[in-house]
């Protein structure tokens, strides 16, 4: 298995990772929101964009942006959680621990905009 590359020069995009959280209004009513992690949220990234799609939904138009993006590795990444890159909120779809050894983490994020 060919050993997987980053030099410390790709990871040139900072990016802060946020977790869902659970806070109460003045009425007391749940809602739902975001916080920086708890540990380093805001890390350097190499970032890899993927092509974009458009797609239909309930005759809305929407396109779709996926990345590619590798951070050095942690544990506490989960796929309920974001990135946010120059103020846009990227959703976490996959985390791959790349080839188990520890070094880094690869992550597939997407963005979805258009009018719902």
């Amino acid at each position: 298995m060919a050993e997987y590359n980053v030099n410390a020069g790709d990871l040139r995009t900072r990016i802060t990772l946020q977790s869902p959280t659970i806070t109460k209004d003045d009425g007391a009513a749940q809602v739902p929101g975001w916080a920086n992690a708890t540990t380093n949220p805001t890390v350097w990234a190499r970032w890899v964009n993927a092509h974009g799609q458009e797609m239909v939904s309930s005759e809305a138009l929407q396109s779709s942006q996926r990345a590619v993006v590798t951070i050095r590795h942690r544990t506490d990444v989960l796929t309920t959680w974001r990135v946010l890159k120059d103020g846009a909120a990227w959703q976490i779809i996959s985390l791959d621990p790349v080839q188990g050894r520890n070094h880094w983490l690869e992550m597939v994020v997407e963005r979805v905009k258009g009018t719902v």
